[in-house]
């Protein structure tokens, strides 16, 4: 008779309500991660407020600075839910005592979403805004901290990109602060009131990420 051959099912991770970092996999200290999804009013109210601002808007965007009308908002709401990754910041209960979230702002991952024709390069371009009365807490650093532990931790990816203009000295600073490396400078690609500025190209690799979290 053959003998049964044993199969060893065991494993060197085990995930229960003790892996702390499953547990808390959408939130942060102070935070939590809402997905944005179209016809979701709470949080459309809220980005709506946040993309009227005309300083977030400059800083966040390369796009003409002007009002922000339903389809834009439309739009935006649209590509953040089809990104690979589309969240709402939002207070965690201990910070805002309310019954619905307060919304701080919003971050994607991969905009719109990314091709399966280009999914091999497992690569992709994060952002965030932040609405004014949030800004200067560290709130946005926390929030782009669990972002780069998602997109490697979780979606696998390789790489990560962002941008900033070159006027956006306190993002500049935030990202390079976070470890993220200056991959370039584009000389006067950005034409804003009345000047050319330059943008500037920022990139991390899963293995520097490692590095920064003591990872192997």
């Amino acid at each position: 008779m053959a003998t049964e051959s044993v199969i060893d099912t065991s494993s060197t991770y085990d995930v229960d309500y003790a892996s702390e970092d499953v547990v808390n996999a959408w939130q942060t200290k102070r935070l939590r991660m809402i997905r944005v999804e179209v016809g979701d009013d709470h949080i459309r109210e809220a980005l709506a407020g946040i993309q009227q601002d005309p300083v977030v808007t400059a800083l966040a965007s390369s796009a003409a600075l002007q009002p922000v009308g339903k389809s834009d908002l439309d739009g935006n709401i649209s590509a953040m839910s089809g990104a690979l990754l589309g969240v709402a910041i939002a207070l965690l209960p201990d910070e805002a005592d309310d019954s619905k979230p307060v919304v701080i702002g919003n971050m994607t991952l991969g905009w719109g979403g990314i091709s399966a024709r280009t999914a091999q390069h497992r690569s992709a371009s994060m952002s965030i805004t932040l609405s004014k009365d949030w800004q200067g807490k560290g709130y946005g650093g926390e929030a782009l901290n669990w972002m780069m532990d998602w997109a490697f931790a979780h979606a696998g990816l390789h790489t990560l990109s962002l941008t900033a203009a070159s006027f956006n000295q306190r993002g500049i600073h935030l990202y390079k602060k976070l470890g993220f490396r200056v991959e370039g400078r584009r000389k006067e690609t950005i034409y804003f009131n009345r000047g050319w500025y330059d943008e500037i190209d920022f990139g991390m690799t899963e293995h520097e990420w490692e590095a920064l979290r003591q990872k192997k």
